[in-house]
C-alpha cells in the first residue's frame, strides 16, 4: 500500500497521536536497515578494494571522486523525487541503493566498480537528506535534536548489527581457514548482495509512512531547488564539513589498511565499538543541542574534529590511530547541531530542498579534494591530506560563531521566541549574559549524512 493511500488525519490535515507513533516504528526500522546498508560497505570496502580489486590509496581517492558526483547532483535528484513526497521519495533511494550494492558483487576490475558506485551514491545521498527531513517531521519545536539524537541511536543500533554479524563472519573465516585473504573474496562480495537486500526492505517500509494532509500539500506546494540568503551560514557549513569528510573517508580507512597494515577483523572490531559508543551517546548529544544552542555544541564538535586530523597527520603509533578513528566516529553525532539549525531558521516548505541543497553543497569539492588529496598522499605522504583538512576545520570554527537563531530566523519559520535554550533563558532572567555573540547570547548538518554518508 502507498502512502497516499493511507492518508488519514483526525480531521486537523496533521497526524494524530497514533499515526505519529506508528511513522516513528517505521522510520526507527528504516533507519536500523539503512544503517546496515551504509555501513556494511564502509567495513568491507577497503578491503575488497585493495585485496581483490587491486587498488591503493590514491586509486580510492579518484573512486571516491566518482563517488561523489551523485551527491553533487543532488538537488536535481531530490527535485524529482520531492514530487513524490517524502516516504515515497526515500523509498525510490533505498531500491536505488539497493541495486547499486548488488552489482557491486560481480565487480572484477576498477572500471568495473564506477557504475555501481554511481548508483549506490544516487540512493545513500538522497537518503540522508530525507532520513532528516522524515524525523524533523515527528519533531516538536525545542526537541530536534533529542529527536535526531534518538533516531542516531536507533541507526548505531543497526550498525552494531551489521558489525557484530560482519565480526562474527571474518572471525569464523579466520580461525576456519587460517588464512583470511585467501577466503575472503565470495564472502565480501556476498555481504554487498546482503546490503543491497536491506535496502530493499527498507524501501517496502518507509513506502507505508504515513503522510498528513498537510504534509502532501506542502509537498505540491515546496520549492524543488531551494537557495536562499537567509540560508547562507547553514550552506556554507555544508560546503566545508563536505570538503573535510571527503577528506576522511576517502583516506583515513586506508591509512589503517595500507600504512599499518590493519585486516577486515580489526577495522570492523573498531567500527563496532564506534557503533556502541554512538549508539549510547547519540540521544545525549541531541538533548545537549536542544539545551546548549547550535553554536556552542559546533564549536566543541569542530575543536575535536582538529585534533582528531592532526593525531592522524602527526601520530605513528597504531593505538593512537585507532583512537582517532573513534574520535571521528563519535564527532558524526555533532553534526546534528547543524540540521537542527536549519529547521530552526527555515520555512517548513523550504526544509527537505534547503537539506538537499547543503548535500549538494557539501560535494562541491567532493571531486576535486579527493584528487588533489590523492596526489598529495602520492607524492608526499599520507600525512599530507589531513593537514590539508585542517584547513576546512578552521573555516567552520569561524563561521559557526556567526549563529543566532533568534536574529537569523525567517518570516514563516517554526517556533517564536520561547523557544530558547533552557540556560540561555535563565541567565537572560538573571541579568547574565553567555559570552561569544554580538547581543550578549550564545544562540544556536546531513551527511549527512552523511555519512552518514558511510
Amino acid at each position: 500500500m502507498s502512502a497516499s493511500a493511507i492518508e488519514s488525519t483526525d480531521g486537523s490535515g496533521t497526524l494524530n497521536q497514533d499515526q505519529r507513533a506508528r511513522a516513528s516504528r517505521l522510520l526507527a526500522i528504516v533507519t536500523f536497515l539503512a544503517s546496515i546498508v551504509i555501513n556494511i560497505p564502509q567495513t568491507i570496502s577497503p578491503n575488497f578494494f585493495r585485496d581483490e580489486i587491486g587498488m591503493d590509496g590514491a586509486l580510492n581517492g579518484y573512486l571516491i571522486a566518482i563517488r561523489e558526483v551523485p551527491g553533487f547532483l543532488l538537488i536535481f535528484v531530490a527535485a524529482l523525487l520531492l514530487r513524490q513526497g517524502l516516504a515515497r521519495a526515500t523509498a525510490i533511494s533505498l531500491f536505488v541503493a539497493g541495486v547499486g550494492y548488488c552489482l557491486f558483487a560481480p565487480a572484477n576490475t576498477f572500471m568495473a566498480l564506477i557504475i555501481p558506485t554511481l548508483v549506490s551514491s544516487i540512493g545513500y545521498h538522497s537518503w540522508l537528506q530525507l532520513q532528516d527531513a522524515l524525523g524533523l517531521s515527528l519533531a516538536k519545536h525545542g526537541e530536534e535534536g533529542t529527536v535526531l539524537g534518538r533516531f542516531r541511536s536507533i541507526g548505531f543500533a543497526g550498525t552494531i548489527v551489521a558489525l557484530l554479524g560482519t565480526l562474527a563472519l571474518f572471525w569464523a573465516l579466520q580461525r576456519v581457514s587460517g588464512d583470511l585473504r585467501a577466503v575472503q573474496g565470495p564472502w565480501l562480495r556476498g555481504l554487498y548482495v546482503a546490503t543491497g537486500i536491506c535496502a530493499f526492505l527498507g524501501a517496502v517500509f518507509i513506502v507505508r509512512f504515513p503522510v498528513s494532509a498537510n504534509d502532501r500539500a506542502m509537498a505540491k506546494a515546496a520549492p524543488r531547488i531551494t537557495w536562499r540568503r537567509e540560508y547562507k551560514l547553514y550552506y556554507w557549513l555544508s560546503f566545508l564539513d563536505g570538503s573535510r569528510m571527503q577528506i576522511y573517508f576517502a583516506f583515513a580507512p586506508f591509512v589503517l589498511v595500507e600504512e599499518f597494515g590493519v585486516d577486515v577483523l580489526t577495522l570492523t572490531k573498531l567500527l563496532t565499538v564506534a557503533a556502541l559508543i554512538n549508539w549510547a551517546t547519540g540521544s545525549h548529544i541531541g538533548k545537549l543541542v536542544d539545551r546548549y544552542g547550535e553554536r556552542r555544541m559546533l564549536t566543541i564538535g569542530y575543536t575535536l574534529h582538529l585534533a582528531v586530523f592532526l593525531g592522524f597527520a602527526l601520530s605513528k603509533n597504531i593505538w593512537l590511530l585507532y583512537l582517532t578513528y573513534l574520535g571521528y566516529n563519535f564527532l558524526f553525532l555533532f553534526s546534528i547541531g547543524t540540521t537542527t539549525y536549519l529547521r530552526k531558521i527555515c520555512r517548513p516548505a523550504d526544509l527537505a530542498p534547503s537539506l538537499a541543497m547543503g548535500i549538494s553543497l557539501s560535494h562541491l569539492t567532493a571531486i576535486v579534494v579527493p584528487l588533489i588529496g590523492a596526489q598529495v598522499w602520492s607524492r608526499f605522504g599520507y600525512q599530507f591530506p589531513f593537514l590539508f583538512g585542517t584547513v576546512f576545520i578552521f573555516g567552520s570554527l569561524i563561521l559557526t560563531q556567526k549563529i543566532d537563531v533568534q536574529q537569523q530566523r525567517i518570516a514563516g519559520a517554526p517556533g517564536t521566541a520561547e523557544t530558547r535554550h533552557m540556560a540561555e533563558q535563565e541567565m537572560e532572567a538573571d541579568g547574565a549574559t553567555l559570552p561569544g555573540s554580538q547581543d550578549g547570547f550564545v544562540v544556536s548538518p546531513a551527511a549527512t549524512e552523511a555519512l552518514a554518508e558511510e
